[in-house]
């Protein structure tokens, strides 16, 4: 990180990830930037400065700790990873509910940018849900590295079906437990469904609004870096055809899950999918 701006390490977060058999002890810790706290993992390979750094963008009602199977890959791959956690939650700078309610996906850009700023590099986005589409705002208006969006809410151009879910004006959610494994925890068993549910927090309504009737509008003229993106099979928020429609509509490479729904991140095949975009990346900045 090269910014002169204060970046303060959270003391006594720093601790070694074991991660699987044959992957090396990765180093992780936590730091706050401009309100923003970040979890970071790291292998600190002897190249780590000749690589982009990534950063990871969360999705709704959750937080970095969605993070924590795919990160480990990333950072075992050579890269330095930074999960970060949108305002409002993870130990990110509290919003009193009365700005809460107003805050859009669009704003998620400013969280990302206090981040990314702290690079002399253009970063990787990898980014999930909703955060997938604050990742393509911020990409049409900042230079990235490369942008991978998982199961990814999409743009109004997209010209996708709307989801009628009932909102309301209040911050929204969690919803109950059983449409919340439906909606973000499929494929996990009771154990590590009731886990995350336990983290889960309210969201926004009207990034709720955002992202169920799709009326942000991304300019695809500007995303001019390498794309990749991935699907569910089973994903009832963003179906299969929805992301089919946004890797044609900006040109870019598109992957299904074939036994996955909207959680891409957690549980069985969580790693093969993070080993999978990570070979992507790797490959794709090697052009």
């Amino acid at each position: 990180m090269t910014s002169e701006r204060k970046v303060v390490v959270i003391t006594g977060a720093s601790r070694g990830v074991n991660t699987i058999p044959g992957m090396p002890c990765i180093h992780h810790d936590q730091y706050d930037i401009d309100g923003i706290r970040v979890e970071r993992f790291t292998t600190a390979p002897k190249d780590a400065a000749q690589r982009p750094p990534l950063i990871c963008v969360h999705g709704g009602c959750h937080a970095s700790w969605s993070w924590q199977e795919h990160a480990p890959v990333y950072a075992d791959a050579g890269y330095e990873v930074h999960a970060l956690n949108w305002r409002g939650r993870g130990g990110s700078a509290a919003i009193n509910d009365d700005s809460f309610v107003k805050m859009s996906i669009a704003d998620v850009v400013d969280d990302i940018e206090k981040v990314a700023r702290c690079f002399d590099t253009p970063p990787v986005l990898i980014a999930h849900s909703m955060g997938g589409l604050a990742a393509q705002l911020y990409a049409s208006a900042h230079e990235v590295g490369a942008l991978v969006l998982l199961t990814p809410v999409v743009p109004s151009n997209v010209g996708a079906t709307p989801h009628e879910l009932p909102i309301g004006d209040a911050p929204w959610g969690p919803p109950p437990p059983d449409l919340a494994r439906q909606m973000f925890f499929q494929g996990l068993d009771d154990m590590q469904a009731a886990h995350f549910y336990a983290l889960l927090v309210p969201e926004s309504p009207l990034r709720v609004y955002e992202a169920t009737r799709w009326s942000l509008a991304v300019d695809a003229t500007k995303l001019t870096a390498p794309i990749l993106i991935v699907s569910g099979a089973l994903d009832i928020l963003t179906p299969p055809e929805t992301g089919a429609a946004l890797a044609a509509l900006y040109g870019a490479t598109y992957r299904l899950e074939p036994a996955h729904g909207h959680n891409v991140l957690l549980g069985e095949g969580a790693r093969r999918i993070a080993e999978d975009v990570i070979a992507w990346v790797v490959g794709r900045l090697a052009h």
